[in-house]
């Protein structure tokens, strides 16, 4: 394959990773720190013009895919992606009511928890919900466990950064989807709680809220790049091998450059508990 065959190959491929991470120039330039004029010149199709090696490499590791794929080596943005033996499977309850975030936490200690919650952050949770949900017995004890990790994220122990929809809260203030059982006396607590929490503990959690409309990310904790969960149910998909634990690091940031600064959420959920609260 010639330069110029190469050339055209990867400018189209650059416009799709352009398209999937926010189709702007200046947002791909955010993201992966490659200047908005060298963009222009490898998106201008007159040019055939190729990145640097230095460049390549950063486009690769900000949006995970492979160089090969960028320059039309290999068919498939996953051509470079292996399963390996890290990969596993861990129950996310165990008989005796322990759970494997307790230990993977305490393995992070000194690091950063990257963390998107299938619904609620367990360590915003107020008991006012427990019981609630699909999961109660569950949902209780992680709501415990929250409450330790909140303790130890509050002494210095660990630095937390978490993700979620804005869809999620402000369907918990209307009492709509999952939140249509829980009263609004107990969905205004919750929201209260989660606003002082946010608040308190600022910067050292961080609250982050993207829209569902843009945005998407499975339920998913990185722990201080040891180890990335995850969540599938009752269960966990586990990956600890380095390359993978950064790639999905790598997606959870891509996620928070997405939202709006986290020292004005709980601004945010005050409004949602004002929402939720109705008139006076």
């Amino acid at each position: 394959m010639n330069k110029r065959a190469i050339a055209d190959l990867f400018r189209q491929r650059l416009a799709d990773l352009m398209a999937r991470n926010g189709g702007t120039a200046a947002r791909f330039s955010r993201l992966t720190g490659v200047d908005r004029s060298a963009l222009s010149q490898f998106l201008d199709p007159e040019q055939h013009r190729l990145p640097r090696a230095d460049t390549l490499r950063r486009i690769s590791e900000t949006t995970s895919v492979p160089t090969d794929w960028l320059l039309g080596l290999a068919n498939s943005p996953e051509a470079g992606q292996e399963v390996r033996g890290s990969v596993q499977i861990e129950l996310a309850m165990a008989d005796d009511g322990r759970s494997p975030l307790d230990r993977w936490r305490r393995e992070a200690e000194g690091g950063k928890i990257r963390y998107v919650p299938a619904v609620l952050p367990d360590v915003l949770r107020h008991p006012a919900l427990d019981g609630y949900g699909a999961e109660p017995e569950r949902d209780q004890a992680l709501a415990r466990l929250g409450q330790n990790l909140l303790s130890d994220v509050r002494i210095g122990d660990l630095d937390m950064e978490i993700c979620m929809p804005r869809q999620e809260l402000e369907a918990l203030a209307e009492g709509s989807g999952v939140w249509s059982a829980v009263s609004r006396g107990d969905r205004v607590t919750q929201l209260r709680h989660m606003a002082e929490l946010v608040e308190a503990s600022y910067p050292t959690v961080r609250l982050h809220l993207f829209d569902l409309q843009n945005s998407f990310c499975a339920p998913l904790t990185v722990f201080a790049m040891k180890r990335a969960a995850i969540y599938l149910g009752h269960s966990y998909l586990v990956v600890t091998a380095s390359d993978q634990v950064r790639a999905l690091a790598r997606h959870f940031d891509r996620l928070v450059r997405e939202c709006a600064s986290a020292d004005e959420t709980h601004l945010v959920l005050d409004q949602l508990a004002t929402r939720a609260a109705g008139p006076a």
